[in-house]
């Protein structure tokens, strides 16, 4: 899970998500903390437990000053220890993600798991002032083999801060030929963002259509020019680990 300034969604969906996975008894949610400045770090502690017993690893990034969603992305999932990863965007319930995804793997090990269910972008645009949503805010929700996910180089760093990096990531496991899974979300999926909301904090003066447009450019070259493993000579970033513990991932 990523989360630059959003405290008020992980109020909610954290403490659910960490039930879950306490629940289940083998899993983990990591946290990356993007720089944020509201009062995320302090409310984390009162985890301090969780954190103690592996069910939560907290990840404190404290140097960006905006959030760009590939390379938040890649910290968390870099920072995990399991055999699978899975994107889980902070506004998310896992829900029975955990039980029916590992259940799949079992079935077919080299499966990118794709968890969303409609045709439609991954927020739910208008959700706060009466308009239909376009979404069910789970496109982001995407999961695969660890050994696959560095093969690939995660999420093109090289993308704008908030747009399409979902969809290429897809692209490119596809182009390698791994197996591509649909896996509906039951039950409450997600907080609903706007367009606005999503980019926020990214520091981009480019309109959502303009940053898009770029986004897929960048998604076309990277089929085209079989750039299928992306970040090449990525430099190791320094995170905070559980408030203790300086790394590089």
């Amino acid at each position: 899970m990523t989360c630059k300034n959003r405290l008020w969604q992980l109020r909610e969906t954290l403490p659910e998500n960490l039930a879950r996975v306490q629940a289940d008894g083998n899993a983990e949610i990591v946290l990356i903390n993007y720089n944020s400045d509201d009062e995320l770090d302090e409310w984390v502690r009162r985890y301090r437990e969780q954190i103690d017993c592996g069910l939560l690893r907290y990840l404190h990034e404290r140097t960006a000053r905006f959030i760009h969603l590939p390379k938040a992305k890649n910290l968390a999932h870099l920072g995990a220890t399991g055999e699978f990863l899975v994107n889980l965007d902070g506004d998310n319930f896992i829900g029975d993600t955990i039980q029916t995804w590992r259940a799949l793997w079992t079935a077919c090990h080299d499966t990118l798991i794709h968890g969303f269910c409609a045709e439609t972008d991954a927020f739910c645009v208008g959700a706060r002032d009466g308009k239909p949503a376009d979404g069910n805010g789970t496109y982001g929700r995407i999961g695969l083999p660890r050994s696959h996910f560095i093969a690939l180089g995660g999420y093109d760093e090289e993308m704008p801060p908030a747009s399409q990096e979902d969809v290429d990531f897809i692209d490119r496991a596809r182009a390698r030929g791994i197996n591509i899974v649909r896996s509906p979300q039951s039950g409450r999926a997600a907080i609903c963002n706007s367009i606005e909301e999503r980019l926020q904090y990214c520091g981009s003066r480019l309109a959502w259509q303009d940053m898009r447009k770029i986004a897929e450019q960048r998604r076309r070259e990277n089929l085209e020019l079989g750039r299928i493993t992306v970040n090449r000579g990525r430099s190791p970033v320094k995170v905070l680990l559980n408030f203790t513990e300086e790394i590089e991932l």
